[in-house]
């Protein structure tokens, strides 16, 4: 037998213990007790070592990485075409097993780290229920965010472009963000915090409309530097929380906004405000429209109607043919790992509900507010019970 059929026949068995892991992560998964466990030890496990590795590097692990991957991917389909072309088939077939196996092994390590903390419990926070809240302490609670979102809004200092200042770079706000995350101390979360990098081919990512991307099993998380700052901020404590295990969308959206939103740094207060604002005033609009209109003139005639029309602005300028085949692929990803909302699972407005009464008898309706997590979370800090 030549050394290219043993090495087939290796591919071939390294492949198949492969699917075989990621057969049994995908069944163990849909127990959320065993999930929780993996999570807190498996996934912390890898963050807390290989984590601190990328933390300590002044470049993006992952980008790194996923470059050489690249180059080596092109490097063993380029092969195997010459020696098929050649008629050397079994080299040639050798190579593709290369690429075949080597991909599957890298998928099933990923799926080990990160599959089983889409099905584990809810992050724990310690902010008001649904059960705290009717419509008169909602309404109060919401005035309070406003009042502090327009003032806010109004006072921190702006650049020539309408943007809030901030000097800092992706690295700088990851160390600024990881104190906020230090405030969690229940065991759910790793207790390492990896640093955030921002990333060489951001130009890339702004074409695909990708935000930030992390590579679980690296515990590091990455993000597009052109991205405008307020919403850079966001980004970055949401992929620090996928960094730590937080992996469904609508909990590392969670985790940020509640980190953020308690913080004391004005612009990170703000970053969560500016993102989240219109689901309060959303709230609003369900109980008195009046204070909704003045809401939103108010923002209208605030800084933020502006900072948000050029961010808009910016992403249509950036948007290329690769953003439809991302939103795409991460949209089967997440319907994959149990998310069944998919891309929709990154919208707040799809966990909230409106609930209309009957009818009395003079045909007037009433309507019960079901709040987001995430709603809760913005209301929380003005809470008046």
């Amino acid at each position: 037998m030549s050394k290219y059929a043993r090495r087939m026949i290796f591919n071939a068995i390294m492949a198949v213990l492969a699917v075989a892991l990621i057969v049994a992560v995908v069944v163990l998964s849909a127990d959320t007790a065993l999930s929780e466990k993996a999570t807190r030890t498996v996934t912390h496990a890898l963050t807390s070592s290989l984590g601190r590795l990328s933390s300590s590097l002044p470049f993006s692990l992952f980008e790194t990485l996923a470059f050489i991957a690249a180059a080596v991917a092109l490097f063993l389909i380029v092969k195997g075409v010459v020696f098929l072309c050649k008629r050397q088939f079994l080299r040639g077939f050798c190579s593709f097993t290369t690429l075949v196996a080597t991909v599957v092994c890298v998928i099933s390590v990923y799926m080990l780290d990160t599959t089983f903390a889409y099905n584990r419990e809810k992050p724990p926070l310690n902010m008001y229920s649904q059960q705290d809240y009717d419509k008169e302490s909602m309404l109060a609670a919401a005035d309070g965010f406003m009042t502090e979102f327009l003032e806010l809004a109004n006072t921190i200092e702006r650049d020539e472009e309408g943007y809030p200042v901030c000097t800092m770079t992706v690295e700088e706000l990851s160390d600024v963000i990881t104190e906020e995350y230090k405030k969690l101390t229940d065991d759910y979360y790793c207790e390492y915090i990896p640093r955030a990098k921002g990333m060489a081919f951001s130009p890339v990512m702004s074409s695909a409309m990708l935000a930030g991307i992390t590579f679980t099993p690296l515990g590091e998380a990455n993000v597009n530097k052109e991205e405008r700052i307020s919403s850079k901020i966001f980004t970055i404590a949401h992929e620090m929380a996928h960094a730590t295990g937080i992996m469904r969308e609508e909990d590392a959206n969670l985790v940020a906004a509640y980190v953020l939103i308690n913080s004391e740094n004005d612009l990170l207060k703000y970053s969560a405000m500016y993102t989240y604002y219109d689901r309060i005033t959303d709230i609003v609009y369900v109980y008195d429209e009046e204070k909704y209109t003045e809401y939103t003139e108010a923002v209208k005639n605030s800084p933020v109607s502006s900072e948000i029309a050029k961010t808009y602005a910016f992403w249509m300028e950036k948007a290329g043919v690769f953003s439809k085949i991302s939103s795409f692929f991460n949209d089967i990803y997440l319907k994959f790992n149990g998310q069944n909302l998919g891309t929709d699972s990154y919208d707040d407005d799809m966990f909230w509900d409106v609930i209309p009464s009957d009818p009395d008898e003079d045909g007037n309706i009433t309507y019960d507010v079901q709040l987001s997590d995430i709603q809760l979370a913005l209301l929380s800090p003005y809470y008046v019970g």
